[in-house]
């Protein structure tokens, strides 16, 4: 028993953060486990944490490690809901401009072929969803700033002539 633990310590080590793509990512308070052991990139579980598998992920590319963290992130608002918490990444990713279109198609490339099952709607259903939030967060940023930018002007009126 004492083994199976000190097993259990060697493949997880906690953290407020993470390394990813380069770049420091946390999810509020919540922990962050390295765990080598995890069977796939990620997981998000209630009351603990999330759970990281660095060497699967170091097989994805940037975009698809910085949207897993995120979709996992976003699990802690939308409970098991997998398509809301793809939204969820999508959106964050949009707002914080480290996910791009070409971005969306590198996650949607690592959902391709991904059947339905398991609670887990299929790679198609997920791409599509996670299309069609990215777009909409996209089009409201830039709706947006373009908005601030227009009343950030001289704040002088327009004469009536």
């Amino acid at each position: 028993m004492a083994a199976a633990i000190a097993n259990v310590c060697v493949h997880r080590a906690e953290a407020a953060s993470i390394k990813i793509a380069g770049q420091s990512m946390s999810c509020g308070s919540t922990p962050v486990f390295s765990d080598s052991t995890l069977p796939m990139e990620g997981r998000f579980v209630p009351g603990r944490g999330i759970y990281v598998n660095q060497q699967l992920m170091q097989r994805q590319p940037s975009a698809v490690r910085m949207f897993v963290f995120k979709h996992e992130c976003a699990h802690k608002t939308v409970g098991g809901n997998e398509l809301a918490a793809d939204c969820g990444a999508a959106q964050s990713g949009a707002r914080e401009k480290w996910l791009t279109p070409a971005g969306v198609d590198a996650v949607c490339k690592a959902l391709a072929g991904e059947p339905a099952g398991g609670g887990y709607p299929s790679g198609a259903t997920r791409c599509a969803n996670i299309r069609k939030c990215y777009a909409n967060s996209s089009a409201q940023f830039a709706y947006q700033k373009s908005t601030v930018q227009k009343s950030a002007g001289s704040g002088r009126l327009q004469s009536a002539n």
